[in-house]
């Protein structure tokens, strides 16, 4: 176990640094700073393009709306088994 020497009144605290030299964040903080400026630029990105996008797409309700009106439009029961129990497993 090593004794902290006390502050003396009046000095200053060497400035916070991440890599121990006094130079600033090393070399992995700024890594992670460009990633995480890519990531941002990514979703600002996502979010135009979905904010851009109808509410509803006609090229695909149209066919399915046709489907179910005709009645030929039929449901894969285990496809949709298989995804019910896939969600209940992933929301809990």
């Amino acid at each position: 176990m090593t004794k902290r020497k006390k502050k003396q009144p009046g000095s200053k605290a060497p400035p916070a640094t991440h890599n121990g030299t006094g130079k600033g964040p090393s070399h992995g903080q700024v890594a992670k700073n460009a990633v995480l400026t890519g990531n941002a630029k990514f979703m600002e990105l996502v979010h135009q393009v979905i904010s851009e996008a109808p509410e509803i797409r006609p090229e695909k309700v149209g066919p399915l709306q046709e489907a179910i009106d005709q009645g030929t439009y039929g449901i894969d029961v285990r496809k949709l088994a298989n995804i019910l129990i896939t969600k209940m497993f992933l929301d809990h």
